[in-house]
């Protein structure tokens, strides 16, 4: 089977699941959209594709050229790559240096330069610099963390330093591993389930962290093609969804595989595994709150020793109705606590401007 022979394969299943297993009001309203951009662009430059907010893209995820992300309702970034060969066109940099000079003297000149090929310098200087901070504030926290790097797969933007690759999204996860690290038994964490893992670039950090982990990840396509196509394409062994199709249920062994992707509706296959951890970052959120509720009680069952979660507090965007953008009945963060706290303590919670990150033990 084929790259888009499987991705058509998880979609008709999908649409043949419970409600409870399906996208949400949120994404039902991106999927479409999303589809087609896999479709229609090569999987090798899934980090860099273009596309924004709000109408449906790999950015709803983590993929595509984050750095140049589309506001909401535009249909371009003014710095997205097609535009270099203009803003670095030799004609247009003889001119602003023609007009720099004049405008000394004569200062309404100014308004004539090509100012957004000046800008591009501007803005991608302050990523870097942006980029620097980020990479000192991990040194000082924990510069163990940063013997793992990034990978290019995907095509990102990125930066070297100490002769490593990082993007400053890795660098964002790695925040999300010293938070769990810090008030954890780090050492004793081997098996986590990610639950709703975007392109899969957590589980990426966190196998480099930890060597010897095993990783699940669940998800919903076409998310969970992406991750899969990600964490495949560096090397790791991998059950996949064609493993999944064509392997019968009771003779599953999921020992031989260092991560293991299963979409939604097979989570019960994870009940026999010992879990240490279970991630739920900015998923729970884009739920209705019945989904997050059925997941949560599932999880309760499977017992991880730590639950993790980053989330909006009140949840994502109430849409007006059904099938316009945004959740139509939002998973609060209290709604989470209220679930997990029958089983778990509460061990390390920290709120900042409308998200929360909480870590729970099991009592």
């Amino acid at each position: 089977m084929n790259k888009k022979e499987l991705l058509k394969k998880m979609m008709f299943d999908l649409n043949n699941q419970n409600n409870l297993y399906k996208p949400g009001n949120y994404w039902k309203f991106y999927e479409k959209n999303i589809v087609k951009q896999i479709l229609k662009n090569k999987l090798e430059n899934f980090r860099k594709w273009e596309g924004g907010v709000g109408i449906g893209n790999i950015q709803s995820f983590g993929g595509g050229a984050k750095e140049t992300v589309r506001p909401f309702g535009m249909n371009l970034h003014p710095f997205e790559e097609k535009f270099l060969k203009i803003d670095n066109n030799f004609l247009i940099k003889i001119f602003n240096k023609i007009i720099n000079k004049l405008s000394k003297y004569i200062p309404i000149l100014s308004f004539f330069y090509f100012r957004i090929a000046l800008a591009r310098n501007y803005y991608f200087q302050n990523l870097e610099n942006n980029f620097d901070l980020l990479f000192e504030l991990i040194e000082n926290l924990d510069s163990k963390l940063l013997e793992v790097s990034d990978s290019k797969s995907g095509s990102p933007l990125g930066y070297y330093r100490n002769n490593k690759f990082y993007t400053y999204h890795f660098l964002t996860t790695l925040l999300e591993i010293y938070f769990i690290k810090k008030n954890s038994d780090f050492s004793n964490i081997n098996n986590i389930i990610e639950l709703g893992a975007g392109t899969g670039l957590l589980a990426s950090a966190f196998l480099k962290t930890k060597k010897n982990i095993k990783y699940f990840i669940v998800d919903i396509p076409p998310a969970l093609y992406i991750s899969e196509y990600f964490l495949k394409s560096l090397n790791y062994k991998v059950f996949g969804y064609n493993d999944l199709i064509n392997q019968k249920e009771e003779n599953i062994n999921f020992n031989d595989y260092q991560v293991i992707f299963l979409p939604s509706w097979k989570m019960y296959l994870l009940k026999k595994n010992n879990i240490d951890l279970f991630i739920n970052i900015a998923s729970f959120q884009e739920m209705e709150k019945e989904q997050t509720s059925n997941y949560l009680n599932i999880i309760l069952d499977i017992e991880p020793k730590y639950i993790y979660l980053n989330n909006a507090i009140k949840g994502h965007y109430q849409a007006p109705k059904k099938e316009q953008f945004g959740v139509l009945n939002p998973t609060s963060m209290e709604h989470c606590e209220t679930i997990i706290e029958k089983q778990y303590a509460l061990n390390k919670k920290e709120v900042k401007d409308g998200n929360y990150k909480s870590l729970f033990k099991k009592k």
